[in-house]
């Protein structure tokens, strides 16, 4: 679909930059499913994707103190938000939403001694306590979503024998969760929807949503082209804004606008088998797999539900770990260095 939206766009510049973009995510999934082919690496993937969030989390506490050592993430003319390496507050918190449920299920592949659990507790403390303040109203949404999907899937199977600790886990992190909030301008954040910046309320939002909409009546079958909604938009942009929308803040609209409206079934059914293929891989009797099969679909979950308020799976660095969650979600040719998987 992609291919044909490019071929009839006239906006090809931006189209096959779009179409290259695909193809590299496309590329970083089959990757994953190709080159992660142990229980090693596989663990190693993970912590990476761990330490990252750490350190995204550690350098947005740096740009807050005034003391970034990093130039290069200094964004002139844009507002001192808790964002970390990102422009937009809203894509720090898209990254650790998929990266929280990582973490979260490292607690269920294995068993570990008291300083290294309590260690991972005081991370996901960390990472709870950095996604509150990014203020982001889709991020806790999204992160908390994520937590409530991986309780729930582990309390629904009946051969759980930890569901005490799930409980457990649950509502310490749900109280935690609160206390966190309750320290941070959240009551005022959510109440004042239609009183912040005018490009990111609720209703601007919503005034984007309709002439994304538009956009899509007037380019129903093939769309405008790959990465082409920015210089096509501002013709259907409802009039009452100084400022040109870029994207549509819901990834759904933006993307079968640029490819059409057929990207809808293929969202649908893509997401069945996806989903459909995780849950298969909750059978097996390695934990590790289990558990990281479980996380990454959390992560994807979690962004999915982001992307109807968002744009994150526009931002590279997100789109490109989103592509990474689906390969160890689906994956299922790992072995360990000596014997399968299932027999470890």
């Amino acid at each position: 679909m992609c291919i044909l939206s490019f071929i009839f766009s006239t906006h090809k510049p931006f189209a096959l930059e779009g179409l290259f973009m695909l193809l590299t995510y496309i590329a970083a999934y089959f990757i994953t499913l190709s080159s992660i082919q142990t229980r090693k690496q596989q663990r190693i993937l993970v912590y990476v994707i761990i330490s990252t969030a750490i350190l995204i989390s550690i350098i947005a506490i740096l740009k807050q103190l005034d003391i970034n050592p990093f130039p290069w993430w200094d964004y002139p003319g844009y507002n001192n938000s808790f964002a970390g390496p990102y422009v937009n507050r809203n894509h720090m918190a898209g990254f650790l939403d998929m990266a929280i449920p990582m973490l979260t299920v490292l607690f269920i592949t294995r068993q570990r001694s008291l300083e290294i659990t309590t260690g991972m507790i005081l991370v996901i403390i960390f990472l709870l306590t950095s996604q509150a303040f990014t203020l982001s109203r889709g991020g806790w949404v999204s992160t908390i979503t994520a937590i409530l999907f991986i309780a729930g899937v582990l309390l629904a199977q009946k051969d759980y024998v930890h569901k005490k600790v799930i409980l457990t886990i649950g509502i310490s992190v749900t109280i935690i969760s609160l206390f966190i909030l309750s320290s941070l301008p959240v009551v005022q954040r959510i109440t004042t929807l239609t009183q912040q910046d005018p490009v990111d309320t609720l209703s601007s939002r919503i005034r984007c949503w309709q002439g994304a909409i538009d956009q899509i009546k007037e380019n129903l079958m093939i769309g405008t082209g790959p990465d082409s909604f920015a210089v096509e938009y501002p013709a259907y942009q409802l009039p009452g804004y100084a400022v040109l929308f870029r994207y549509a803040h819901n990834d759904y609209l933006h993307f079968i606008s640029e490819t059409g409206i057929l990207l809808i079934p293929i969202m649908i059914f893509t997401l069945f088998c996806f989903f459909r293929s995780g849950f298969q891989k909750l059978t097996s009797h390695s934990r590790q797999k289990r558990g990281f099969a479980l996380g990454a679909m959390a992560g994807v979950f979690a962004i999915l539900i982001h992307s109807f308020s968002d744009f994150n799976l526009n931002i590279p660095a997100n789109a490109l770990l989103f592509s990474i969650l689906a390969g160890i979600a689906v994956q299922d040719s790992m072995k360990s260095h000596n014997k399968p998987i299932s027999q470890a």
